[in-house]
């Protein structure tokens, strides 16, 4: 089956309101879209990386609906709200051992809110407002899956979100075709708090243990600036051990920053090759990071494109 990168929003900082616009929940969860044929179920994340082990309640959630496609993400819930930390160690499992293990521990669900193919026929064309009507009215109600539901009153939902605690929301034209790998202002994401991925550029060091992790952001010209420190923030202790083992597997005699707010005296640079998630509250005046928490790593290395200043929440 064809993989189709996702249509992505840009950042905003007001919520776009009146005819024409509509709003949906932005879930805290992991990107991923998932096409279903006569041969089973197929789920990749947004960067086309298949995630169809590790998800085996979402994969026989969809085997129902033969020739549809979905864009959607993945949620893990706990006390009734997403928890970003939990669905990331969903994605990140291994084996199948873990695989299994972590399905009991944290269960899953695919948040759903678009469907860009039905009965073999892509539909890339129809406008938003078609598409939902069809998606909500055949998702909603299946087990696993949440179909993520319009709102005329974006301003809101957005308030709702806050109040609930959830990360915010995003804003559509409701004539809005699906541009496959694209982005505009079609849609917009507006949020109560930032993320971003960030590299890892050194570990701290204190009383003889990591204490923190050197965080660093690509420029315009592919040079890493340094943008904050971050401890163990949501990782229990055998994942900040795991986490700092893995950025320390591969040392460097130099600094990788090109620029460095401070270097403490403790530091062991190494190698910018691990990705981590980090949530923060906002830029410092210097342009870093105010309140940096670590949610996890990623399972694929970190690169300019993956770990930009443009790809931060602003």
């Amino acid at each position: 089956m064809p993989f189709f990168r996702p249509f992505e929003p840009v950042s905003g900082a007001e919520v776009p309101s009146g005819e024409g616009w509509i709003a949906q929940v932005k879930w805290d969860g992991v990107r991923a879209v998932a096409e279903v044929s006569a041969s089973g179920v197929e789920i990749w994340n947004r960067r086309g990386q298949l995630r169809t082990d590790r998800f085996p309640e979402i994969r026989a959630a969809l085997a129902p609906f033969s020739g549809c496609a979905f864009d959607g993400e993945i949620v893990a819930l706990h006390q009734g709200r997403p928890d970003f930390y939990r669905v990331l160690r969903r994605d990140r499992a291994g084996s199948r051992g873990e695989v299994e293990r972590l399905a009991q521990e944290i269960p899953v669900w695919y948040a759903v809110f678009d469907v860009v193919r039905i009965q073999g026929s892509w539909v890339f064309h129809w406008p938003l407002a078609e598409r939902l009507a069809w998606m909500v009215h055949h998702v909603k109600g299946v087990e696993r899956v949440l179909a993520t539901e319009p709102e005329d009153d974006t301003a809101a939902l957005f308030v709702a979100t806050g109040q609930l605690g959830l990360e915010g929301v995003v804003c559509k034209r409701v004539d809005s075709t699906y541009l496959a790998g694209g982005k505009d202002g079609r849609w917009i994401k507006v949020k109560h708090e930032r993320n971003l991925t960030a590299v890892v550029g050194g570990v701290v060091f204190r009383d003889g243990a990591p204490s923190a992790l050197m965080l660093g952001l690509y420029d315009d010209e592919q040079a890493l600036i340094h943008v904050g420190n971050a401890g163990a923030g949501r990782l229990s202790q055998r994942e900040w051990s795991e986490l700092s083992k893995l950025a320390m597997a591969r040392p460097s005699a130099h600094c990788p920053f090109a620029k460095v707010r401070a270097t403490p005296t403790t530091c062991r640079f190494v190698q910018p090759a691990v990705a981590v998630k980090v949530r923060f509250l906002e830029w410092t005046e210097k342009h870093t990071l105010r309140h940096p928490v670590l949610l996890g790593w990623m399972d694929e290395p970190a690169s300019p494109a993956t770990c930009a200043f443009t790809q931060a929440d602003a």
